[in-house]
């Protein structure tokens, strides 16, 4: 797992970043799912308005609530019990549930996390705390970031890191071929 810690304010989203991947994803015919707890959907919005998305995009499943997690996404409620919703236990157990329920993609992605403050007493986390999962041809990686500020600020800043991490990961699993003109990032 890997982790890093981001305190910089995001201003809005690098739809540049957003188009690379996008971009990557298309010219590679791959096509994404993902499954959404802590963005509830935002980052579906986001894939839905890079402009080859209809090449690319699947959809998502919102799994805010717990019962979505169990009963659409196959989460063991004892997972959650013991680990928390927002823990990277039950984000690989969403990105496995997806994978079962959805063979369609080839891309997977899944996401936690806590941008507020949550009543749940087991949860130990701090706010900003966020993991998110990708699977690509029989690999998996998870990773876990932290970002500071209200809860806009995270969601912005968890999405450009995601899209940040999901290019550099899956480029690697490709095999490491660049776009053209898409030497920064």
């Amino acid at each position: 797992m890997e982790e890093s810690k981001n305190a910089n304010k995001q201003e809005g989203i690098d739809e540049q970043l957003l188009r690379v991947c996008g971009n990557l994803l298309k010219q590679h015919r791959l096509r994404l799912l993902c499954a959404e707890s802590m963005t509830a959907g935002y980052l579906s919005s986001l894939w839905g308005m890079e402009i080859n998305s209809g090449n690319y995009f699947l959809g998502s499943i919102v799994c805010y609530h717990t019962a979505v997690k169990t009963g659409v996404l196959g989460v063991p409620a004892a997972k959650i019990n013991k680990y928390c919703a927002e823990s990277a236990v039950v984000t690989l157990r969403m990105l496995d549930g997806l994978r079962k329920l959805v063979v369609d993609a080839e891309v997977y992605v899944s996401i936690t996390g806590l941008a507020f403050k949550t009543e749940n007493a087991k949860q130990l986390r701090s706010i900003g705390t966020v993991y998110y999962a990708f699977h690509y041809a029989a690999q998996t990686t998870i990773f876990k970031r932290h970002f500071a500020g209200d809860a806009a600020t995270i969601f912005i800043a968890t999405c450009n890191a995601l899209l940040h991490d999901l290019y550099h990961w899956l480029l690697q699993a490709l095999g490491g071929k660049k776009l053209e003109n898409n030497t920064n990032w």
